[in-house]
């Protein structure tokens, strides 16, 4: 099991020069969220620098929050508004990373809950995207920005205020009178009222430097859970720094946006330099990495090839889809590349990076016996339908398998309270009806809870039958975990078909800028060949 050191980095947004998040709420959500966004305090209008790496983004509110703070145009723009100091801190940025090989749905389910659980049951709101992007070496970076308030929220709705002046008092609890030093009496502002000693206090403790720690170990934590039941345990993220788990690697700095942009464009920067630096010093503890992923690549094996038919043979002699992949993998470092937005597919697969390999597409159209585009698009067409059919089943279970356990979880409460009801039938006269005060609270809670699943259950006979509910519960449960192969190798064939599709259409671009290129200079040639012959 491999241990990989968990980055975040958290940092406050404010109009102070020294705040590195950023210096408008209004341009961070602009950014995190690559939409347009208009500032009313400064004016400006931001405008988003990529769109392609957006997974997800959302806004999630504590109970007394405003429903219109939903729209993170209204939220962060009322963030702004509230402050009027011209350095006000104005939220805090919390950028974290996932596991690239988590699906976007599940990525998205964990963020959910692990932003209610950290953020806003304690009272913040919260503005989550989720990004998927790719380095030239083809390494992809699966990660989480967030953007947090800094105020709370009152019963009405409305912004509480950061501090709060407390009076200090002496042993007695009586205030302590704030003295002149000049005078040696007691201080009194322009109105003439009298002056006691007070400190400022937080009114939250959400900017408390242990908060940091604490909801880095909460994530790290989260996702050794998440990837143990996934069954994903090639990994084990660890929350601690290389000096505290006493090992001698050097973590790499932050680069911030323009050094990205500019290292994006081949331009070298000192922040960049610093970086390739560290790599260097790190390789001998990184080589042994770098290895097993090389080792981890596979190609279509002798035994695969064997195994072919004639038709398969035919079509690896010659395959227009091959062939568009061996073009792609020529122009982009032997690696396909991923469509982030607009896929129904491809975000529900947890192994992406494996999609961008040329050998593992190479096998899944060999394997699939695809030879053209328009074979690939009736074949999509086929398990477009299964996938609707396996869907539909699943939904149907789903339901039922949510009805069933709605049920027992009603009967868990019902149940204890059976044997009051039946001790009060077998009494008579008196004696029941002094049982009946006595267990009066169980009765009724009887009577309620009879109630409540009479009213839930939908067959006609009313009937409750908690035996043959826990029976039917299990063999939906396996009839679900039948579905599970069948359901998976659908998804995946139709995101594998989803990514060739994207790459065929990259393909033509490519093309068709190098045939646009090439001829833009063929006329510049000719034209100098005329110039020199006049």
């Amino acid at each position: 099991m491999a241990v990989k050191n968990i980055s975040t980095r958290a940092q406050i947004c404010g109009r102070s020069a020294n705040c590195h998040g950023g210096h408008s709420a209004v341009e961070q959500s602009s950014y995190i969220s690559r939409e347009k966004m208009y500032c009313e305090y400064d004016g400006q209008t931001y405008y988003p620098k990529y769109v392609e790496d957006l997974v997800h983004t959302e806004v999630m509110l504590p109970e007394n929050a405003p429903a219109e703070y939903l729209d993170p145009k209204f939220l962060w723009n009322a963030v702004e508004n509230a402050e009027k100091s011209s350095n006000a801190q104005l939220a805090r940025t919390f950028r974290v990373e996932l596991p690239n090989e988590w699906s976007y749905e599940l990525a998205t389910e964990v963020m959910r809950d692990y932003i209610k659980r950290n953020f806003t049951d304690k009272g913040m709101c919260v503005q989550f995207a989720i990004h998927d992007s790719e380095n030239k070496e083809g390494q992809r970076n699966l990660h989480c920005h967030m953007l947090i308030t800094l105020r709370g929220i009152d019963e009405e709705g409305k912004w509480m205020p950061k501090q709060k002046k407390v009076y200090l008092t002496d042993e007695n609890g009586e205030r302590i009178p704030l003295i002149d030093k000049m005078t040696g009496q007691q201080k009194v502002d322009k109105q003439n009222r009298k002056q006691w000693k007070c400190q400022t206090i937080s009114t939250n403790d959400w900017s408390s430097k242990d908060n940091a720690k604490k909801w880095r170990i909460d994530l790290t934590e989260t996702i050794n859970s998440v990837n143990e039941k996934m069954g994903m345990t090639e990994n084990f993220w660890e929350h601690r720094s290389f000096k505290d788990q006493g090992l001698d690697i050097v973590p790499q700095i932050h680069l911030g946006e323009k050094a990205s942009a500019m290292e994006r464009a081949g331009i070298h920067t000192i922040r960049g330099n610093i970086n390739r630096s560290i790599i260097e010093k790190n390789a001998i503890i990184m080589q042994a990495t770098a290895m097993i992923k090389e080792a981890t690549k596979t190609i279509i094996s002798a035994k695969a090839f064997a195994s072919m038919g004639a038709k398969q043979i035919a079509g690896a002699i010659k395959n227009e889809i091959l062939d568009m992949i061996h073009e792609v993998a020529k122009r982009k470092n032997e690696r396909l590349s991923l469509p982030i937005i607009g896929t129904k597919y491809l975000r529900l697969i947890s192994n992406r990076a494996d999609m961008q390999s040329k050998e593992k597409m190479e096998q899944f159209v060999n394997n699939m016996g695809l030879t053209t585009f328009e074979g690939m698009k009736e074949f999509k067409q086929t398990e477009e339908q299964k996938y609707d059919a396996i869907t539909s089943e699943r939904a149907i279970l789903y339901d039922r398998q949510e009805y069933l356990e709605g049920l027992l979880d009603l009967y868990k409460k019902y149940e204890p309270y059976i044997k009051n009801h039946k001790e009060q039938w077998s009494l008579s006269g008196r004696a029941r009806k002094m049982y009946e005060r006595k267990h009066m609270p169980e009765l009724i809670y009887y009577d309620e809870y009879r109630k409540q699943l009479k009213a839930m259950i939908v067959e006609p006979d009313k009937k409750i039958t908690p035996t043959a509910w826990k029976k039917e519960l299990a063999e939906i449960e396996q009839k679900l975990g039948a579905t599970k192969q069948p359901y998976s190798e659908t998804v995946f064939r139709l995101a594998s078909v989803e990514v060739l599709e994207h790459n065929k259409g990259d393909l033509e671009r490519l093309l068709h800028n190098e045939r646009s290129a090439r001829e833009k200079q063929e006329k510049s040639v000719s034209k100098r060949k005329n110039i020199s012959i006049e």
